[in-house]
């Protein structure tokens, strides 16, 4: 059976709920507030991390296809290198060009000249540009 007493209590805690809640929301507010902003800075300093992480791959990306280009490029002037010393840049079915300060060597042309009897393309002399 209720009491006298029951009721009062039941009157002091209606009467007290609003003023303890007044109390404690501003608290609890600022704690909340407090959590949200350090989460917002870990988010923040998670994503700047992925972003340069990120960066750092395109650039080492981009640093492997450097370093490709130039493996290739020094694979393909070392193929465009002839045993006798010259360098060949030519695709396959144009014509060997000889400079005419280089045909006047007897030995110079001559070697172009086998180069392209060998080739079975036609020799070129070519002027000074």
């Amino acid at each position: 059976m209720p009491t006298d007493n029951d009721a009062q209590a039941k009157a002091l805690v209606a009467a007290l709920a609003p003023l303890i809640a007044e109390a404690i929301i501003p608290q609890l507010t600022a704690k909340v507030e407090d959590q949200v902003r350090g989460i917002a800075a870990k988010n923040s300093e998670l994503l700047d991390k992925l972003h340069n992480v990120t960066k750092d791959k395109e650039i080492a990306d981009k640093i492997a296809a450097s370093d490709a280009l130039a493996a290739k490029t020094a694979a393909l002037l070392e193929t465009a290198k002839k045993p006798d010393g010259l360098t060949d840049f030519r695709k396959v079915g144009n014509p060997v060009r000889i400079s005419r300060a280089d045909a006047r060597d007897v030995a110079l042309y001559r070697r172009a000249k086998d180069l392209a009897q060998s080739q079975k393309v036609p020799l070129e002399i070519v002027g000074e540009d």
